[in-house]
């Protein structure tokens, strides 16, 4: 997103120096990726895409001293769509101030932000997103002929500033609401703490020619003094060109705010692996693709061959053996090519466990199967907290199920036998569940934030299945009978 916004002069009546002398926290920054101009949104970039936003901001003033002047500050920063999921930001500031024939320029603190949303398909009903600043002393910190008679404002905070922001998105087809609320904290102890919240809402952000934005942000002190500022904004964005937008925004100071009201002008332009996209075909429902319909040949078989699956040993407490081998012959049963025998359907004949070579083959005869297979679950591991967890600050639920196995296979081959194939491997599959991102969560395991009974026990189904897949899929490999459809 590409921004160049030039901003109306405001009368030096709505000027407070006391206040613009102040040093802010320099990680309340613009939105770079989605949002408006001061709200920020939790709909994620999308992987490649890429957003390029210069905003620029004059005021004018008068100093008492020096007459009439001017502030300058052009924020510059770029957005990256690293994954589906995760967006990357830098926003570096450059301020101008100049009164009576004295200047101060120079770069402010730069900003690095990071944030991680769900869901990470565009588009969607609603999101949200955990979004992280970092803002480091690299703002420029000698002085000029302005400092000397006081200076008009700090250009950097010469400490480490850091926010942590939480957004929720809802999205309509006319309308798209926007919420954020975060705790920005400074490493400079003469720049309070603040709770930083707003909300913003568009109207006709999937409209192809235009759509009417207006937002409202607060910034509010505590700890040690009770300070607030508000900030409210109406504009309008009108597409000219393919991935190019027209805005129009006017902004009006309230409280505590620095400056008064506030016109920008500006050009934005979305990309996408360095063309221009317009950012609206994303919200347009893809068209469904024909289907043509080709006649079917029924299958038909030449040789039907049996198989014979003993219970896998190992976890018996869980019941593994005889889940996962139900979970292989339901893999296989849609296909008339192999019939699995029913070893409980036979009376004296091994059920569970290895058997050597030759007894697999005395297996096989009575039964009359091609194939024995048999097999031992190494590992089931059940991590109900395997998500990241930040004492006091942020907690990502997941349960997570781990299975892994190794299984021989081996087929008898001539009417008496003899000739066999061995075939011996391991395989894998997880299964896991997330649940939505928890803020300032205890400094210890909480049970009741992760998977419930239900939802672990269809996990474990899930983690089966995916391993008998898997098992399936090494098969095939091998194997010209095992069903090609489970190649990998």
């Amino acid at each position: 997103m590409l921004l160049v916004a030039v901003v109306g002069i405001v009368p030096s009546e709505s000027q407070d120096f006391n206040l613009l002398r102040r040093a802010q926290n320099s990680a309340v920054s613009l939105p770079i990726g989605e949002g408006l101009d001061m709200i920020h949104s939790a709909e994620p970039l999308g992987k490649g895409r890429f957003r390029i936003r210069a905003l620029n901001r004059s005021v004018g003033f008068t100093i008492p001293t020096l007459g009439k002047g001017s502030l300058y500050t052009g924020n510059y920063g770029y957005a990256f769509g690293f994954s589906p999921a995760i967006d990357i930001s830098l926003l570096v500031p450059f301020l101008l101030d100049s009164a009576g024939g004295l200047n101060k320029y120079g770069t402010g603190d730069v900003v690095i932000g990071i944030k991680y949303a769900r869901p990470s398909k565009v588009p969607a009903s609603s999101h949200t997103a955990v979004q992280l600043f970092c803002s480091l002393p690299l703002g420029y910190k000698g002085e000029h002929g302005l400092d000397k008679v006081g200076g008009i404002r700090p250009f950097s905070t010469e400490s480490v500033d850091m926010g942590l922001q939480y957004l929720v998105d809802f999205h309509f087809r006319r309308l798209s609401l926007f919420i954020n609320g975060g705790f920005f904290k400074s490493g400079n102890v003469d720049v309070l703490s603040q709770l930083v919240y707003g909300v913003g809402v568009e109207i006709g952000r999937q409209n192809r020619w235009a759509s009417f934005n207006a937002e409202y942000q607060a910034r509010i002190a505590f700890m040690q003094e009770s300070r607030a500022s508000g900030a409210l904004k109406f504009g309008t964005r009108i597409q000219v060109f393919s991935g190019i937008q027209l805005e129009l925004n006017r902004e009006i100071g309230l409280l505590d705010h620095p400056t008064g009201g506030t016109f920008t002008f500006g050009v934005r332009m979305h990309g996408v692996k360095r063309k221009l996209r317009p950012r609206h075909t994303l919200y347009i429902p893809m068209p469904p693709p024909k289907i043509v319909l080709e006649p079917q040949r029924l299958y038909e078989s030449e040789k039907v061959l049996r198989l014979a699956i003993l219970d896998f040993d190992g976890y018996e407490e869980y019941d593994a053996g005889p889940r996962l081998v139900a979970k292989i012959k339901a893999e296989l049963s849609p296909y008339d090519s192999i019939e699995v025998v029913d070893l409980a359907r036979f009376s004296g004949v091994p059920r569970k466990g290895a058997l050597s070579p030759g007894e697999a083959r005395d297996l096989a005869m009575k039964l009359g199967v091609n194939v024995v297979i048999m097999g031992e679950v190494l590992d089931y591991e059940i991590d109900r907290f395997a998500g990241m967890h930040l004492p006091y600050l942020v907690e990502l639920p997941e349960t997570k199920v781990n299975v892994r196995l190794r299984y021989r296979v081996l087929e008898f081959l001539g009417p008496e036998k003899y000739e066999m194939e061995a075939f011996t491997a391991s395989a894998d599959g997880v299964g896991r569940v997330r649940k939505r991102v928890r803020l300032l969560p205890v400094d210890r395991r909480n049970v009741t934030a992760t998977a419930s009974a239900r939802e672990l026990a269809s996990l474990q189904d899930a983690a089966l299945v995916n391993v008998a897949g898997n098992m399936l899929g090494s098969m095939a490999e091998r194997f010209s009978w095992t069903p090609q459809e489970f190649l990998p």
